[in-house]
């Protein structure tokens, strides 16, 4: 006993320094992690992950790992056991199909309380399991052949939009066309999902704190991912969620009141003679339904809410940035903005396109605006932090002269890194949609294969098992949208020297494109 006693009485005086060793030793085992420890990066991140918080919640990490790249090589050291990778071999490996390397908990923050639990979606599970049984039942539903059915609901949208941007054009006002190319993507993605506009176009304001309330859940989930653990303190805090019954995102309590709606009404249909005279359009939301109907031991009702979810995040934000590219680089180019438009002009005086453009004639008749395209997401890609995934048993032998990683160590690339890849050719840090086009004196198979090599080293839509099950949703908007808006419009930047405003909350959003609008004459 008075041994315990003096203990006590020792611990009690000299607390301060006993906290201080245990927190020195701690770090020093982060510093001399095995497998890491021989890969450079900064000297904190060695330490810590706080690091990583830190330099995330500075809102430009994309451009800190471009530059430790070009500093460290292909392999940089981003926290006590995470690993950034340029090398393309070695990204096969992280993000080929089959392989094991699931996703982390970074994603699991991401995941949204629904009635106080964590609702894990077919972007944001870690269960790849989970993640195939519920894909399997709906990837039809994302076909392109499935989606251009919806096409006359993406040109009414488009229709509304420029009747918005007419209102720019007569009244000679200078537009942010950022924010109105959110709008636009909501609103299609509540047609496809819901055949129902959201009604951002129609008022011009953010509906129901919709957008605010997703970037909010951006900003949070970048930072809090760094050290995912600090998620079950401030959200998803099991004693917190008692004290104040849950919480559910403004995105979910949308996607739920439609999703009722619709349950509610084949509860009715069931009960009364149906409408034969104009069937409604099959869209994502009935399709869920018929999921359910066929794979009832998978798709619940609860699936279906959380297919819609899945639709409303990851098919409005990213959507939006890409548009906001693609259309941002061809303003800044004057030389890029006369090709394309007169590719586009040449096209429709030929009668080889429309207005709207559908999918069908921008893939088949304007190859400039498709190198543009591809251009514009190669140097600004929606994702802006690395794909995180864990190495899995057995471990991973990096190539091409780097070391092993153990089981559980965390790896990943960022596109920003990859699409500036010496892959790309000359200037990669410059908009040249030249390099998606053949070359003088090259062949037609040296052109396919270079083409190729950049078209599997484009993580835009991410890669592998998870490449983003939307990204054909996304593709149809904007080749449909941006043709369409360049031939309606003739479109400057109020300041063309000013360059746009970026901020990289795990997607890397850009705000500050004023433009002015004039109806084009021959429309």
């Amino acid at each position: 006993m008075a041994a315990a006693s003096e203990l006590i009485v020792f611990i009690g005086q000299n607390i301060t320094s006993i906290l201080l060793l245990i927190f020195v030793i701690h770090l020093t085992r982060n510093y001399l992690k095995s497998g890491v420890s021989s890969i450079p990066g900064p000297f904190l991140a060695k330490l810590s992950n706080a690091w990583r918080f830190v330099d995330v919640a500075k809102g430009h990490a994309e451009v800190t790992l471009l530059n430790l790249h070009g500093k460290y090589g292909d392999y940089v050291r981003l926290g006590p056991n995470v690993v950034s990778v340029r090398d393309l071999d070695a990204i096969k490996i992280i993000y080929g199909i089959n392989k094991g390397y699931d996703k982390t908990d970074f994603y699991k923050v991401q995941q949204q309380l629904v009635k106080g639990k964590p609702t894990p979606t077919l972007f944001t599970t870690t269960d790849e399991e989970f993640h195939a049984a519920i894909k399997r039942p709906v990837s039809s539903a994302y076909s392109m052949s499935t989606l251009t059915e919806f096409e006359p609901f993406v040109d009414q949208t488009i229709h509304t939009f420029f009747k918005r941007m007419d209102e720019f054009a007569n009244d000679h006002k200078v537009c942010d066309i950022a924010t109105w190319l959110q709008y636009y993507a909501f609103d299609v993605i509540g047609e496809l999902t819901f055949s129902k506009s959201l009604g951002f176009l129609e008022k011009g304001s953010d509906v129901d704190g919709v957008i605010a309330a997703l970037e909010a859940m951006l900003n949070y989930s970048g930072k809090i991912g760094q050290i995912p653990w600090l998620d079950y303190v401030f959200i998803k805090n099991p004693l917190r969620r008692i004290i104040q019954g849950g919480s559910t995102g403004a995105v979910a309590r949308f996607a739920r009141a439609r999703v009722d709606e619709r349950l509610k009404e084949a509860k009715l249909e069931g009960t009364v003679e149906k409408d034969r005279s104009a069937p409604k359009p099959r869209d994502f939301l009935a399709r869920f339904l018929e999921a359910k109907d066929l794979h009832p031991n998978i798709v619940s009702d609860n699936q279906v809410f959380s297919y819609t979810v899945s639709n409303m995040n990851a098919g409005s934000d990213t959507t939006a940035i890409s548009l906001r590219a693609v259309l941002y680089y061809t303003l800044k180019n004057p030389l890029v903005a006369a090709k394309l438009q007169t590719e586009l002009e040449t096209a429709l005086k030929e009668e080889r396109i429309t207005v709207p453009v559908s999918w069908k004639q921008s893939q088949e008749e304007l190859p400039y605006l498709d190198a543009v395209i591809k251009e514009a997401l190669r140097l600004h890609p929606a994702v802006g932090l690395i794909m995180e995934r864990k190495v899995p048993k057995g471990g991973l032998q990096l190539p091409n002269g780097g070391p092993y990683l153990p089981a559980g160590t965390i790896v990943g690339t960022n596109p920003w890194v990859i699409h500036r890849h010496a892959l790309f050719g000359e200037n990669v840090d410059k908009f040249r949609p030249e390099r998606w086009l053949p070359a003088n004196g090259e062949s037609d198979a040296e052109f396919q294969s270079r083409k190729q090599k950049m078209l599997r080293a484009t993580l835009t839509f991410g890669a592998g098992a998870r490449t983003c099950i939307g990204k054909n949703i996304s593709l149809l908007e904007i080749y449909k949208l941006i043709p369409s808006l360049l031939l309606t419009y003739d479109i400057r930047l109020k300041s063309p020297e000013k360059e746009w405003e970026t901020t990289n909350a795990w997607f890397v959003r850009q705000t500050g494109i004023d433009v002015l609008l004039a109806r084009r004459g021959f429309q």
